[in-house]
């Protein structure tokens, strides 16, 4: 059985549901002792993933399986679609900031209800729906916006961001999205996500780094700006430049310098940068924790590249 069982979960992406457990013959008692024995893990009622992948999965991969999971247990035709960063993660568009619920919507007049592992939100218009790999789900646009609307402007900028980056959404569609929110506050940051979204985010820390420096009153700097030697040569696109106050602002993932040569390549090109009067500050994910860590480094910032032009 655990051999037919391991088939069945590879053919379904990892998931599977009682109805399809049944199928194959196994009963209730055999299913709790797959569960005992780590084989399946239990999300709720009836809904369940393959327990090694599960166990060894990234938190974004483990929300697209429990998704995939929850919309399968509701069965072929059930009148509900994928939404928020559920429809997110099963079309690989980042999320950050939000819960680890499924999140699902009507569409249908049906209630809306919660528990804690699914939430099913009130009807969306059939004109926002699409069909996925995963099943039914709302646009991407429209998804990017429920997560801001429902978790904060930086969650949905990071969605929305992404979703402009790769082609998944076009900001005329962010526009067409927002009425189907509603008022109050979520539409006011869903709304505000629409206005700031960027293709020129080039990662989830760059979005997030815009947001930071909005929350600190700061305007908003160039995005991806070229800045060229007194030869016109270029020297190096920076993340974020605030070319009036000669202040660099990079994102650094940290990733890169597991590679020597990229450590020293990059350590070259902040020197060209100070040699041609710029001040470089370089932010990581620990920093976009405490934004006023953020601040008084900018500060500083400003202040050495005032003395330096001064």
């Amino acid at each position: 059985m655990p051999g037919e069982v391991m088939t069945l979960l590879g053919s379904l992406g990892h998931v599977a549901v009682t109805a399809d457990l049944a199928a194959l013959g196994v009963d209730h008692r055999e299913t709790q002792a797959l569960v005992r024995s780590g084989v399946l893990v239990r999300l709720r009622r009836g809904t369940f993933v393959e327990g090694a992948v599960w166990r060894t999965a990234p938190p974004w991969d483990r929300h697209e399986m429990r998704a995939r999971a929850v919309l399968r247990a509701f069965g072929p035709g059930a009148a509900v679609a994928l939404s928020h960063h559920s429809a997110l993660a099963a079309r690989r568009v980042g999320v950050h900031g939000v819960d680890d619920r499924a999140h699902l919507c009507r569409t249908d007049g049906g209630r809306s209800f919660q528990d804690a592992v699914v939430v099913v939100h009130r009807r969306v218009p059939d004109e926002l729906l699409v069909d996925t790999a995963c099943g039914p789900a709302v646009q991407t646009a429209l998804a990017a916006l429920q997560v801001a609307a429902r978790f904060g402007v930086e969650a949905g900028l990071v969605s929305a961001d992404a979703a402009l980056r790769e082609g998944r959404a076009t900001r005329a569609e962010l526009e067409r999205a927002l009425p189907v929110l509603g008022g109050g506050r979520g539409q006011l940051r869903a709304a505000r996500t629409a206005e700031l979204a960027s293709a020129l985010s080039e990662s989830a820390g760059e979005s997030r780094t815009r947001w930071v420096l909005l929350t600190l009153g700061l305007p908003l700097p160039e995005q991806q700006a070229e800045i060229v030697d007194r030869d016109g040569v270029l020297v190096a696109r920076v993340d974020f430049l605030y070319r009036d106050r000669g202040v660099v602002v990079e994102f650094d993932g940290m990733l890169k310098y597991d590679d020597p040569a990229a450590l020293r390549q990059e350590k070259l090109r902040e020197d060209r940068l100070r040699e041609l009067g710029y001040e470089v500050v370089r932010l990581t994910w620990v920093d976009l924790a405490d934004p006023r860590l953020v601040e008084r480094r900018l500060r500083a910032a400003f202040a050495r590249s005032r003395a330096r032009r001064g």
